[in-house]
């Protein structure tokens, strides 16, 4: 297991310091540099044309997809109605805001949550319900590979909810080894009592607290004290101080397992019927229940109306703050010249950055900027607007569509040499939409 590995790795290093072979010579730092597009023209051109060819190849062994339709001609609306169209959106949108609460009805499977993991095999997820526990699991069948680490991990994974609670515990552990190593021959060192007071709120309470103590050497008995009465101890035996010092090495490199959100990325192929704006969701992707969300919305819209359609900047933040709480994650769907539809699922508090980055790294080509551009954007200033502000801030929240454009700094006829937009992986997953 990969994630096993290294943390072995960096327990290593962490003791030892980083190994170097006899002999070795230092290698030099690698320095990469970004070509100016026009110096890479030629090798980009291959790397177009050998994605084109791929993508072919993909496309001829997809399965029961329909050809995409013929694009019909879209006929222009007036200018003047197309103005005053604008306008009556963006009056709507500054009074109202631009999501509405609606019953999610449709024929679709409602799009659910799933949670992944670094110590899970790929392909493995749960529901947040179920996902704490599995890792847990996983990590306890490996834990005689490593007693001392994954133990420990296994404390900070169990507790790292409760930071302050965690550290506490940490500090705590640290204190007792360090009195046992730099004293040694004293048996009162080696006693902790499950009736000491610290010990019994903040160390014994944590979740696999004992499961630490006892992979590192301690042992659970009772012992009689002077006045006859029974008094239940942890001790600490022989000499293998070494334990201990592994266990002050885990802790301070001890870090928790977290539930990763699984992108669920897919890749939709648009048939004439689709609707690309159809999205189902599960109440997962809302903070609060539909029926509330709609009626906080109603009390919103009579405010607004009984102020005279009216609402000073302070009022528009406080609304905007409380957009950002009600969305827990969001669907976004990234529509392609070429009817293909790249659709993933992000927390709603993450970076624009991330969608980028995984639009960035589908794509069959490289070092050719885009932008992404849709109605729901708030910010509508390019990517540079967008960069370091969180999806709900932007309004891509619980769901969004969005176009893919190439900049128009690109020459045309780079534009012209691309046939196919996503990787060849990707295109022979596509599914019909």
């Amino acid at each position: 297991m990969s994630f096993i590995k290294n943390l072995i790795a960096k327990h290593k290093e962490k003791k030892y310091g980083k190994g170097h072979r006899l002999g070795d010579t230092p290698t030099p730092p690698v320095t990469t540099s970004r070509a100016p597009a026009s110096s890479s023209q030629s090798t980009s051109s291959s790397k177009n044309e050998a994605a084109r060819l791929a993508g072919e190849a993909a496309l001829q062994r997809l399965q029961n997809l329909n050809k995409p339709a013929n694009p019909r001609p879209v006929t222009a609306a007036p200018q003047s109605s197309k103005l005053e169209m604008e306008k009556a959106i963006a009056l709507k949108d500054h009074y109202f805001g631009k999501n509405e609460v609606v019953d999610n009805v449709s024929l679709k499977p409602k799009v659910k949550i799933y949670f992944t993991s670094s110590v899970f095999q790929p392909g493995e997820r749960y529901p947040i319900e179920e996902v704490e526990d599995k890792i847990e699991q996983n990590l306890i069948q490996n834990l005689e590979i490593e007693p001392i680490l994954i133990s420990v991990t296994l404390l900070f994974t169990a507790n790292y909810k409760n930071k302050e609670k965690l550290d506490k515990c940490v500090e705590i552990l640290n204190k007792f080894v360090d009195n046992i190593i730099n004293n040694p021959n004293e048996e009162k060192y080696r006693k902790i009592r499950l009736e000491n007071a610290i010990f019994k709120e903040k160390v014994y309470s944590c979740k696999f607290a004992d499961m630490v103590l006892k992979k590192s050497g301690f042992t659970a008995r009772t012992i009689k004290l002077d006045d006859g009465k029974d008094d239940d101890v942890f001790f600490f035996e022989g000499d293998e101080l070494e334990k201990l010092e592994n266990l002050k090495s885990a802790l301070s490199i001890g870090e928790a397992v977290v539930p990763e959100l699984d992108r669920d990325v897919k890749v939709l192929r648009i048939r004439e019927s689709s609707r690309m704006n159809d999205f189902s969701l599960s109440e997962e992707f809302y903070n609060l229940k539909i029926e509330e969300l709609k009626k906080e919305q109603a009390l919103r819209n009579e405010a607004v109306e009984r102020a005279g359609m009216l609402r000073t900047k302070a009022m528009r933040e406080r609304d905007e703050q409380i957009e950002l709480r009600r969305y827990n994650y969001s669907i976004i769907r990234v529509k392609f010249p070429d009817d293909f539809i790249l659709q993933a699922i992000f927390k709603a508090k993450e970076k624009y950055d991330a969608l980028y980055e995984l639009v960035q790294n589908s794509l069959s080509f490289e070092n050719i900027p885009f932008e992404l551009i849709g109605h729901s954007v708030k910010k509508p200033n390019g990517n540079s607007g967008l960069m370091g502000s969180n999806l709900a801030e932007v309004g891509l929240v619980p769901s969004a569509l969005l176009y893919f454009k190439i900049s128009d700094l690109i020459d045309p006829n780079v534009k012209n040499k691309i046939h196919f937009y996503l990787k060849p992986g990707l295109l022979e997953k596509a599914e019909n939409f």
